[in-house]
């Protein structure tokens, strides 16, 4: 008698799945060949090569645009506002005669290198332009010739009575007129502070006689004379 079919036709029970030596279901599908799986594999390596190296590549850009912004900034340094009060050429002679102070003028130019560095370092200074607002009555007398073929004639008046003939130039003088102390040329701050402080002293000496200077006017660390 042969054996009972464990399903018998129409018992509507699905035949079993064949199974390997091993006993596991077969897949329903080829298993994946070792080409595809060593093509993923490169793919995710050469990924990872070139994240380091765009990293790179960005890092050297900020570097170049860094180094161009120094240059550039080197070059064209950013606009520093005067702190000094500079009075209209004009008003100067009698604003020093009711206050007793000498006029500093200074003469310069846009285009001057030392003119503009001397601003930054001591007119744009805070406590140097207090120093020298206390001291003096500044009047800038800006050159433009350069630029529009001809000075205003206060300007060309000033430059042709004190023959100036280089930038910048600083000139003390008294409102009551006489010799004045002049220097042409930056030799930086401190220096040029120390000279103000003599020019200031040695015009007022003129001035009002030694050891008749008003208490309000005397400054401290200039040479005695």
């Amino acid at each position: 008698m042969p054996p009972d079919d464990p399903n018998p036709a129409g018992s509507g029970v699905p035949p079993a799945p064949e199974t390997s030596a091993t006993g596991s279901a077969a897949r329903s599908g080829p298993p994946p060949t070792p080409a595809s799986t060593a093509t993923g594999a490169t793919a995710r390596s050469g990924s990872t090569r070139r994240a380091p190296q765009l990293l790179l590549i960005i890092a050297a850009a900020l570097l170049l645009a860094r180094i161009a912004v120094g240059i550039y900034e080197n070059f064209n340094p950013p606009e520093v506002a005067d702190r000094i009060r500079w009075r209209a050429i004009g008003t100067e002679v009698d604003e020093a005669q009711a206050t007793g102070k000498p006029i500093l003028y200074d003469f310069t130019a846009d285009w001057c290198a030392p003119c503009q560095l001397m601003r930054r370092e001591v007119f744009a200074d805070r406590k140097s332009a207090e120093s020298i607002e206390k001291l003096f009555i500044p009047v800038k007398v800006l050159d433009r010739s350069r630029e529009e073929g001809q000075n205003p004639p206060a300007v060309t008046l000033l430059q042709e009575h004190f023959r100036i003939d280089g930038f910048p130039t600083l000139v003390v003088v008294s409102p009551r007129g006489g010799e004045p102390v002049m220097f042409t040329g930056y030799p930086g701050r401190e220096h040029t502070l120390q000279q103000l402080k003599e020019a200031n002293m040695r015009i007022r000496l003129a001035m009002f006689g030694k050891g008749l200077i008003p208490d309000s006017l005397a400054i401290g660390g200039g040479r005695k004379r």
